[in-house]
């Protein structure tokens, strides 16, 4: 198996001080001569994110992992499927301006508010099957699929195929969190292949895409755009709101439901106040981090803060150290008493602003009013220390959260 340097697999699900630095990883995973640059602090990871011109998003798997099989994969996509193109995530402008543009009207806030009334009705569907008083996952039954339902409603998917969405979403994370092995690389691709052909059906058949959805814009742009997307455009674009659109979300999720079960006599603070609950959600995502790193690859020779990089320089940008960056927040504050919002990074800045951002903050506030109107109290249903997180340098997320809901009309 291809490991990551020890120093980003310590950082991933980092939850203690920032160190606030830039330094240079020994190059035993390589990306050229010049090794891996980690930054840590929330100023330069900040600054980074608004310079795409220095600091480019074309950075692939081939280059950040040794141990890709990139013969296969390519073997994999070209005898099933189409190969990847680059849309958003690790696109540079201009070409990235051409997707940003076509999925930018999919996430207005009017749209978003036309969502509201589906997710609660989602997220009280799942809360029926919360058992009272025994344990329960809330991880597989209720984070996860409550933005999967929602995504896969925009994508034409039926409901029969939701599970579908998971495998294949789940192998992708896999690769791209740099501690996959060859077979598990050998895997997301073909699950990607499945993924194309699926969805390729559904991009042929108008009367598969609801009107007005995100499959149904990426659909029309096939035609409309100048230059029109092509099928290879379209399903990668596809796989990337795929992914986006629950990963972070399920993820947060998690991290919402297990404070409020270490913290249950705060939920009555919560509930009463939504204020309040808009700005807990906020710290969760800066303090848990879902996204806790992303790379990016120099362009030419620049500087950032006090450090030189060359040309080809691979950069870690760290957004959970620098979430956490003890020179801009306060360390150990109480999520749910702090009055203030936290300009956070978890959903990164500029050019590459997530753009499910306003969705993702809608599904989790709506989702954790349900459960505080349902349930007076939750409690963890295995010690803490069992718990266990993704292995990965790019996200974080709990694998399992048993809990015990008590109702309030218990």
């Amino acid at each position: 198996m291809s490991t990551p340097p020890k120093s980003l697999l310590a950082l991933a699900g980092h939850e203690g001080p920032s160190t606030g630095k830039v330094y240079a990883e020994e190059p035993v995973w390589r990306c050229g001569p010049t090794g891996i640059w980690v930054v840590e602090s929330h100023a330069l990871v900040r600054e980074a994110l608004l310079r795409p011109a220095d600091f480019s998003s074309r950075v692939s798997l081939s280059a950040l992992d040794a141990g890709f099989p990139a013969a296969d994969v390519e073997a994999i996509h070209r005898e099933g499927g189409a190969r990847w193109t680059r849309t958003l995530q690790t696109n540079d402008p201009p070409s990235h301006r051409r997707f940003r543009a076509v999925v930018d009207r999919a996430f207005t806030a009017g749209k978003v508010d036309s969502m509201a009334v589906g997710i609660a009705r989602v997220a009280d569907d799942l809360l029926e099957r919360w058992p009272s008083g025994e344990p329960f996952d809330a991880m597989a039954g209720y984070a996860s699929p409550l933005p999967l339902r929602i995504i896969g409603d925009q994508l034409g998917v039926g409901a029969g195929d939701f599970p579908l969405l998971k495998q294949w979403s789940d192998a992708a994370i896999r690769a791209i969190g740099l501690g996959a092995t060859p077979d598990e690389h050998r895997d997301a691709a073909h699950c990607g292949v499945a993924f194309q052909r699926y969805f390729t059906a559904i991009l042929r058949d108008p009367l598969r895409q609801p009107p007005g959805s995100l499959i149904a814009l990426i659909s029309a742009a096939a035609t409309n755009l100048q230059p029109a997307l092509t099928l290879p455009e379209q399903l990668s674009l596809l796989h990337t709101l795929m992914i986006a659109g629950h990963e972070t979300t399920t993820s947060s999720m998690g991290s919402i439901l297990l404070h409020l079960a270490e913290h249950p006599a705060q939920m009555s603070e919560l509930r009463d106040d939504e204020s309040r609950l808009k700005l807990f959600i906020e710290q969760v995502l800066r303090v848990h981090s879902p996204v806790q790193g992303l790379f990016r690859v120099t362009t030419r020779e620049v500087q950032l803060g006090e450090q030189l990089l060359p040309p080809g320089a691979l950069l870690s940008l760290r957004l959970g150290a620098a979430n956490l960056d003890p020179s801009k927040f306060v360390p150990g504050i109480d999520v749910i008493t702090s009055r203030e919002a936290p300009a956070h990074l978890s959903f990164g800045v500029g050019l590459h602003h997530c753009i499910g951002a306003a969705l993702a903050r809608r599904e989790l506030l709506i989702a954790t009013r349900a459960v505080l109107q349902r349930h007076v109290q939750l409690r963890l249903a295995v010690p803490r220390e069992l718990l266990r997180y993704s292995r990965s340098v790019m996200t974080r997320g709990l694998l399992a959260l048993p809990l015990v809901g008590v109702p309030h009309d218990a």
